[in-house]
């Protein structure tokens, strides 16, 4: 088993890059590696330790292709941390996976650090790929208001 660690700078205070990952209205327009989208309504996030962390992700070309996430939030820092445990099921390979959002601000950037396991081997590369995707989605959506 690895751990996935990615690091990314976005060029917006740390309340927006924040609020881009608790707000469901936000979390819509970007979230998914590129040719996914977020289903409209399926956005869960409750703002405490123990709350649920849901959504469904779809593929943009067949619909019927769709992801879950159904995790539990296991850090709730406000703006400083964000952490989930989504699993064991199919989706995560029966593995209980980990995903804790580090967040620091620096002369009006934020630095994102995202670190994900236990994952197998053999997905850490399409789990990066599917991150910095992503996180390229985020960032374009981020330079339309800053």
């Amino acid at each position: 088993m690895n751990e996935l660690v990615l690091s990314r700078q976005f060029a917006a205070p740390r309340a927006a890059v924040w609020a881009a990952f608790v707000e469901p209205e936000i979390i819509t327009q970007w979230w998914g590696p590129h040719g996914w989208t977020v289903q409209e309504g399926s956005v869960i996030l409750e703002p405490k330790v123990g709350g649920r962390h849901e959504l469904t992700m779809a593929q943009s070309d067949n619909p019927e292709a769709q992801v879950p996430l159904k995790a539990v939030v296991t850090i709730f820092d406000e703006q400083v941390c964000l952490a989930s445990a989504d699993g064991p099921h199919e989706m995560t390979l029966d593995l209980v996976i980990h995903t804790k959002l580090d967040f620091k601000e620096f002369a009006g950037q934020t630095y994102v650090t995202l670190t994900q396991g236990p994952l197998p081997h053999e997905v850490i590369e399409s789990s990066q790929k599917a991150w910095n995707s992503a996180f390229a989605k985020l960032e374009s959506l981020l330079a339309e208001y800053f």
